[in-house]
């Protein structure tokens, strides 16, 4: 029988995080059996308020939560139960780590990732497993900043996510995102489609704009498709049939790449895996960083695309309804501009993230 190389991906909590994770597990399969000498084996290990718990199975990989809070930007509360959960988290991870032995552990972000990574690489003299972070993020954040000091690499998906590292340990391999989303052709110009959603939890923020600007967008022949998350369902659902605006409004959409395939304009937050996932298919969007996000570094990935004329930033709450909808009219009266936007913004693709980051771990 061939040996087994282990990966463990920590971490969760968010789409981008666990999606990333995803990828590079789909490419440590891919290439080990490639290989052929060895048979590769893959475990997430998350917390149990993520939602890692519902996607990650979906992707068929196997599973382990830690019960684990936040530490950062949140009450004392919050705080004080973390700071009970991690003793037993911490002891969790450990028996994880001894009876998987893993060859490499990864952090993806989000708090699970943090008693994993730093115990395996506590223990790396004893089992071998080499350990790394992907930060997907032009500022990085908390458990990253913490865990870049100890392990043996970074993987930084902006040049400028790798300030917050050691320089040795840096390697740029740009955001890993699922093989299945290709480069688009340009998507029809009638009817022109929005394509809206706010991550994989939805976004009050950017769902209250589109809300505030339906009234104007009415009549403009405009088709939209909106991903509210669970939690605004209702709110929005309602509020476009109070405008009288007939669209397609999901909870939650699994298959992304059909969405941007029909979207002339994409309007999101700017989180790294929907820029990623932006730059590869080749679409013009508006973004709308979250305001609240820690370092405000959805405001400073957006930026960077921004001043290579790749995209749109728009401030959440900066203009009114009927400002926001003639922002977006003008761009769909200026196909020019949009076509301009989907090409520059191609060259922000990486299409060997996921491999460079797999090849560096089995080194």
């Amino acid at each position: 029988m061939k040996p087994n190389k282990r990966l463990l991906v920590a971490g969760g909590g968010t789409g981008g995080h666990i999606l990333a994770g995803v990828a590079i597990a789909d490419e440590w399969k891919r290439k080990l059996g490639e290989l052929g000498t060895f048979e590769p084996e893959v475990l997430f290990v998350g917390a149990e308020q993520g939602l890692e718990a519902r996607l990650v199975p979906k992707h068929g990989y196997r599973l382990e939560l830690l019960k684990i809070g936040a530490l950062n930007r949140v009450s004392l509360k919050t705080r004080l139960q973390t700071a009970l959960q991690l003793p037993l988290s911490f002891i969790r991870a450990f028996f994880i780590l001894l009876r998987y032995r893993p060859h490499a552990v990864i952090g993806v972000g989000g708090y699970a990732s943090g008693p994993v990574v730093l115990l395996a690489r506590l223990l790396a003299p004893f089992l071998g497993t080499k350990t790394a972070i992907i930060e997907q993020n032009s500022v990085a954040g908390f458990t990253n900043r913490v865990l870049g000091k100890w392990v043996h690499r970074v993987f930084c998906a902006f040049e400028a996510g790798g300030r917050n590292f050691p320089a040795g340990k840096i390697v740029v391999t740009g955001n890993p995102i699922r093989s299945s989303l290709k480069l688009l052709p340009p998507a029809p110009s009638e009817p022109f489609t929005l394509f809206v959603f706010g991550g994989s939890q939805g976004a009050i923020g950017i769902n209250t704009m589109v809300l505030d600007s339906l009234p104007h967008l009415k009549s403009e022949n405009v088709r939209i498709i909106h991903q509210t998350g669970v939690k605004d369902y209702e709110r929005v659902k309602a509020g476009y049939e109070r405008a009288g605006v007939s669209a397609r409004i999901e909870k939650f959409i699994d298959d992304m790449g059909s969405c941007y395939a029909e979207a002339n304009l994409v309007v999101c937050r700017a989180g790294s895996s929907s820029m990623s996932e932006i730059a590869s298919v080749g679409r013009a969007a508006v973004f709308i960083p979250l305001p609240t996000a820690a370092d405000n570094h959805q405001e400073v990935n957006a930026r960077i695309f921004e001043q290579a004329h790749a995209a749109k930033v728009v401030a959440q709450a900066s203009l009114t309804g009927g400002q926001f909808a003639e922002f977006l009219l003008d761009l769909k009266r200026h196909p020019d501009r949009i076509r301009s936007m989907e090409e520059r913004v191609r060259s922000f693709y990486r299409s060997d993230s996921a491999a460079r980051i797999v090849e560096d771990l089995l080194k």
